[in-house]
């Protein structure tokens, strides 16, 4: 009995672990929002700053745009020298094929995160409209609310 009370009592907790996680989080880049979806539903919406050139989907390294496109998290990471990451999947399949094509490299290391680990520089960087390299920036206190709902692998859809 105690060890059916204990296989009950897992299920439950993983059920309501798995539960409190979103499916997509999907990005407007015109509106400078982040909508985090579970079921259908907008769970959350966040403000975002975007690359310093948001106009327009990333083509090259160094090119400052945000992607656009679907990606998924391929990776969260706790010690980023920004506060928090969760690692998007770009380039995906499409966008290297195109770099190939234009023999130029598409870059790497895009990222939803929060604010630089040097708060007198954060403090500055943040009150710009876009300050990042490609990535998508939100407020320390929202990248933490992102973090706890957001598992590896969820999915992305980055919109103009």
């Amino acid at each position: 009995m105690k060890i059916f009370i204990l296989i009950f009592l897992l299920t439950i907790s993983f059920i309501s672990y798995s539960e409190d996680k979103i499916d997509i989080i999907i990005i407007k880049k015109s509106e400078r929002k982040l909508f985090a979806i579970k079921d259908d539903l907008i769970v959350k919406e966040f403000d975002i700053a975007l690359g310093k050139n948001p106009i327009g989907h990333k083509k090259i390294e160094g090119d400052k745009k945000t992607p656009e496109g679907y990606y998924f998290v391929d990776g969260k990471n706790s010690k980023s020298k920004f506060f928090l990451s969760l690692h998007i999947s770009y380039p995906n399949f499409h966008d290297k094929k195109i770099a190939s094509k234009n023999k130029v490299n598409p870059g790497k290391h895009i990222a939803i995160h929060g604010l630089p680990s040097i708060f007198l520089l954060s403090q500055y960087l943040y009150n710009s409209p876009d300050w990042t390299d490609g990535c998508i920036a939100l407020s320390n206190s929202d990248m933490k609310d992102l973090w706890d709902i957001t598992n590896e692998g969820t999915q992305i859809l980055i919109r103009p």
